[in-house]
């Protein structure tokens, strides 16, 4: 088996095993809940397998094509960050009993899917200019409609709120300090590793000073 082949077979295998690691949690979490409510957690983690095995096969044909050395390790750190939210989220006892907070899970549901609308509005955006890689095209232009007349990285922000949704739904405080505390300055970081390679694209310096990067009016 070549390099390339296991490179590519790598993030393959370790998607499956999450969306394993994934459902058994979910079930364990969900399975003395009561019927409303586990029906609106099956809905959320439905949701998110989809999401994540869609995502998951742009990862692999990135990783076959490209040199991944720009990433500067920001993609297993993200990649990591978001691991543990999820995985901690659906671990850990929540705060909040299903069948005494029925309103706070559908706000969660709610936010959760508006974050993952957010980010697939913003990557549809992009169309082609999209990657899960630090990459710079030789046509490279700067996208500046949709979400991206407000933000310089909408799809990260969608991700962000998406998961504050799944935080909202199975909260407990250890889920929460890892998204505020591990998984946010991950996404700092690869924004700025990111950004390193975006201000040598002609036009990008000029289209960021008007925009703010992640969460206005913070950043």
């Amino acid at each position: 088996m070549s390099k390339t082949t296991l490179q590519g077979l790598i993030p393959t295998i370790f998607t499956l095993i999450g969306v394993v690691v994934f459902a058994g949690l979910g079930y364990y979490q969900l399975a003395p809940w009561p019927p409303l409510a586990r029906g609106l957690g099956i809905a959320l983690m439905v949701l998110y397998v989809g999401w994540m095995l869609g995502e998951g096969k742009v990862i692999v044909g990135e990783i076959k094509q490209e040199n991944t050395q720009r990433d500067k390790g920001s993609f297993e750190l993200y990649a990591i960050g978001r691991f543990c939210t999820i995985l901690s989220a659906l671990a850990m006892p929540g705060r909040f009993g299903p069948g005494e907070e029925i309103v706070v899970l559908g706000v969660g549901l709610g936010v959760f899917v508006t974050g993952v609308g957010f980010r697939l509005w913003a990557i549809r955006t992009l169309g082609r200019f999209y990657s899960h890689r630090v990459r710079q095209q030789s046509d490279h232009k700067i996208v500046q409609s949709g979400p991206y007349r407000f933000l310089r990285h909408p799809a990260y922000t969608g991700m962000l709120i998406a998961h504050a949704g799944f935080v909202v739904f199975f909260f407990n405080w250890v889920s929460l300090g890892l998204l505020c505390l591990f998984f946010l300055p991950a996404v700092a970081y690869r924004i700025v590793v990111e950004e390193r390679m975006l201000m040598q694209i002609e036009g990008y310096p000029e289209f960021a000073a008007k925009r703010w990067r992640l969460l206005p009016p913070i950043w």
